[in-house]
């Protein structure tokens, strides 16, 4: 239809990152999804297209791993939530770059920070909701025994990644925020 393509996929990306280019089509501005993907696109050249995508066109709310569980013990991946808000416009903006995308581990399991509790779904809510306040208002380094979160300047993970040179976004990898020691 020759439209420009929302984002520059590997054949080696995983078919969740269609996911996210398809989705995005669907969100008005401010509009905000996630996804429980594989973890790989994190540190693998065919990431890079996945990486410029979320930076050219969402604000990175949270990008989760778990280190003590895996969230589909049946699959042989190891995965992580990415919870994305479509920003105004495509391209690179000042405003985007200076939001903070906050890294975080879980470092107990979700059925302890979000208790399965069906005879009280406003308490699960209500869990549910403080555990996304705390790592949202997450400004600086912070850790305890239930979670861990780095917040990095969306503009510095550009800037990380961007090759001047070659005048192209190139990837780095962004799983090192996530299981780093600080």
């Amino acid at each position: 239809d020759g439209q420009t393509p929302l984002a520059d996929l590997s054949q080696r990306a995983g078919i969740y990152a269609y996911f996210f280019v398809h989705g995005c089509k669907f969100l008005r501005q401010g509009g905000r999804f996630g996804f429980i993907v594989s973890n790989s696109w994190l540190d693998v050249d065919y990431g890079k297209g996945l990486q410029e995508f979320f930076l050219k066109h969402f604000n990175i709310l949270a990008i989760l791993e778990s280190k003590v569980e895996r969230w589909f013990t049946d699959a042989d991946i190891n995965t992580c939530i990415v919870i994305l808000e479509k920003a105004a416009g495509e391209g690179l903006h000042r405003e985007r770059d200076e939001h903070l995308v906050r890294f975080g581990q879980l470092r107990q399991p979700l059925r302890d920070l979000i208790p399965p509790d069906r005879d009280r779904p406003t308490a699960r809510l209500s869990a549910l909701d403080g555990l996304i306040r705390r790592i949202l208002s997450q400004e600086d380094y912070g850790e305890d025994d239930a979670l861990r979160v780095l917040p990095k300047r969306q503009g510095d993970l550009w800037s990380e990644g961007y090759d001047e040179d070659h005048g192209q976004y190139v990837g780095s990898k962004w799983g090192k925020y996530l299981r780093a020691p600080e």
